[in-house]
C-alpha cells in the first residue's frame, strides 16, 4: 500500500466517524446552541489529547511560527468554520449541508495548487455545474415546502466549507514547516486555538457548558460523548494524519462521500424514505463526486 493509498483510507475513516456524529451535532445544536455543541466537542477532544498524548509519540518543542500557524488553523477550522457549519446543521440538516463539501476539493485543489504545486486537473471544474445543480435542488425543495429558497442556510453551509478549507491548507503549510511535529500534536494545537476563540466569546456571551451537558439524562450525555469522541477526536485525528502527505485535493474528494452515510443514518434514525429533491440532488453530487475522483 502506498503512503497516499493509505492517506485515502485515513480519509475514509475520518468521514465515517464526522458523518455518524454530524448527526448528533445538528441535533443538539438545535436542542441547545450552535456555540455550546461547537465549544463542548472541542473542549472534550481537547482533554483526551492532553490525556493521549504522552501514548502517541509525547511532547515536541516546535518553533513559536508552527505553534501560531496550527493555532490559527484551529481557531478558523474548528471554531469559526464549525459554527458556520453547525449553524447550517439546523437549517438544512446534516446530509443536506454535507453534500455542500462537494465544493471543497475545488477550493483546497486550488490552494494547493498555488501554495504547494499540487497539480491541479482542470477537469474538476466541471463537477461544479453539478455540485450547483445539487445547491439548486436543495433550494427548490425547501421553497416547495415553506415557500422560502433557504439560501440562508446554504451560505452558512458555504462558509464553513471555505473556512474549513482554508483550515487544512493553514494545517498543510504548517506541517511543511516541520518534521517533528506528530498529527497528534497538531490536533492538540487546533483544538487549543479553537478554545482560545470560545473564551474571547464567552467574554460577551455566557457560555453554559456544564448545564448545557447536564440537563440531559445520562443516556443521552453518553450519546453527546461518543459523537464528540467520533467526530471531533478521532475524526481529526485521522484526518490530519492524512493531511501531513496526502494530496490535499483528492483528500478533499474523499471526505464529500459523507453526505452518503449521513443520508442513509438520517433515514434509518428518522425512519423515512428521502424526498424525490434529496435522491436528485444525490445524484447530481454523485456525478460531481465522480468526476472530482476520475480527475484525482
Amino acid at each position: 500500500m502506498t503512503p497516499q493509498h493509505y492517506a485515502l483510507l485515513l480519509t475514509l475513516g475520518s468521514t465515517l466517524a464526522f458523518s455518524a456524529s454530524s448527526l448528533v451535532y445538528a441535533e443538539f445544536s438545535s436542542r441547545v446552541s450552535v456555540l455550546w455543541m461547537n465549544c463542548f466537542k472541542c473542549l472534550f477532544a481537547f482533554v483526551l489529547l492532553i490525556l493521549t498524548l504522552p501514548l502517541m509519540g509525547g511532547w515536541h518543542t516546535p518553533e513559536p511560527k508552527v505553534v501560531a500557524l496550527f493555532l490559527t488553523s484551529g481557531l478558523i477550522g474548528l471554531n469559526i468554520a464549525d459554527l458556520f457549519l453547525l449553524k447550517a446543521f439546523t437549517k438544512l440538516g446534516a446530509a443536506r449541508t454535507l453534500m455542500l463539501y462537494g465544493f471543497q476539493p475545488i477550493i483546497t485543489g486550488i490552494g494547493a495548487h498555488l501554495l504547494f504545486n499540487q497539480e491541479l486537473n482542470p477537469t474538476k471544474l466541471i463537477a461544479v455545474f453539478f455540485m450547483i445543480a445539487c445547491l439548486f435542488t436543495m433550494s427548490l425543495e425547501n421553497y416547495r415546502a415553506h415557500k422560502n429558497w433557504a439560501i440562508a442556510g446554504l451560505l452558512l453551509a458555504l462558509a464553513g466549507v471555505t473556512l474549513d478549507a482554508c483550515g487544512v491548507l493553514i494545517t498543510r503549510t504548517a506541517f511543511e514547516s516541520t518534521q517533528a511535529m506528530t498529527p497528534v500534536e497538531s490536533h492538540f494545537y487546533r483544538c487549543l486555538g479553537a478554545l482560545i476563540g470560545f473564551a474571547v466569546m464567552a467574554l460577551f456571551k455566557p457560555l453554559p457548558l456544564i448545564s448545557g451537558f447536564t440537563r440531559w439524562p445520562a443516556k443521552t450525555r453518553l450519546l453527546i460523548l461518543a459523537a464528540c469522541f467520533g467526530g471531533t477526536y478521532l475524526s481529526l485525528l485521522l484526518y490530519l494524519n492524512a493531511v501531513k502527505f496526502g494530496h490535499l485535493a483528492s483528500l478533499a474528494g474523499i471526505t464529500i462521500t459523507g453526505p452518503m452515510f449521513a443520508t442513509t443514518l438520517e433515514c434509518i434514525v428518522k425512519k423515512k424514505a428521502p424526498s424525490r429533491y434529496l435522491l436528485t440532488a444525490f445524484g447530481f453530487f454523485a456525478v460531481g463526486f465522480y468526476i472530482l475522483i476520475s480527475a484525482a
